[in-house]
């Protein structure tokens, strides 16, 4: 077999994608979603997905949330990065703590077949993704540290709008 002449760089574009993740607690416990196509189909993983244009991180996983699940929720920060490299592309998952604060969830149909929460011991269960895992039971036993929104940040100084130009720390 011939070696490619050209550099691996130049076969193909680059893929940079941002994805967010929705890590949701509530009284019931970790809010989880069984995958219905994909690398993890039949797996129990946090809803998530790609950011769309025009949207902050923030916005983008509570729209997730909602169209994955019917749940409504508050982020209270961000609490973890994972950052990929598969080949030529990249992939920046930023998972973000959130609260519940309407509705029951359910399947959407389409992306995954059932919604639940999840309590601590339910987690252990062979088809949830181990990252989903990792991230629910530091956040059911109160473990998980975030980055929160500065809401006393100076925008109006800053020329910024806090709508579309978003800090936490």
């Amino acid at each position: 077999m011939e070696p490619d002449p050209k550099p691996r760089w130049h076969r193909a574009s680059p893929r940079n994608v941002t994805s967010v993740g929705a890590v949701v607690v509530g009284p019931d416990g970790l809010l989880l979603v069984k995958m219905a196509y994909g690398s993890t189909k039949g797996q129990w993983m946090l809803p998530g997905g790609i950011v769309d244009p025009g949207e902050t991180l923030d916005t983008a996983v509570v729209r997730e949330v909602r169209e994955e699940t019917g749940v409504d929720a508050a982020v209270v920060g961000v609490c973890g990065v994972r950052t990929r490299n598969d080949d030529f592309d990249n992939d920046t998952y930023v998972m973000f703590l959130l609260t519940p604060t309407g509705g029951e969830p359910v399947s959407d149909g389409y992306e995954n077949t059932e919604a639940r929460y999840f309590s601590l011991a339910d987690l252990d269960a062979d088809d949830v993704t181990e990252l989903s895992r990792s991230m629910g039971k530091m956040a059911l036993l109160g473990a998980l540290k975030t980055l929160e929104f500065a809401a006393d940040y100076d925008w109006i100084r800053s020329g910024r709008d806090p709508k579309t130009w978003r800090l936490f720390r």
